[in-house]
């Protein structure tokens, strides 16, 4: 069974929940997602609340931490 990839810079602070939350939500951020408007996967976070698409320049504002379009 492959482990996940644990995440540096935390060590041993802040206990086991915060730490597991804390990969979750870094892991949602940094997936490859489908931009709506041309379909390539360039399609990512630009600041809190703010998506755009780095082929087509479409933006669009969403959640802080995903988008639903």
């Amino acid at each position: 069974m492959a482990r996940k990839k644990s995440l540096k810079g935390l060590g041993a602070r802040y206990g086991i929940k915060i730490r597991k939350e804390y990969t979750k939500i870094h892991f949602q951020l940094k997936e490859k997602r489908p931009c709506p408007e041309c379909g390539s996967a360039k399609f990512g976070r630009v600041a809190v609340g703010i998506w755009e698409c780095r082929k087509c320049g479409f933006k669009v504002a969403g959640t802080a931490y995903g988008v639903k379009v």
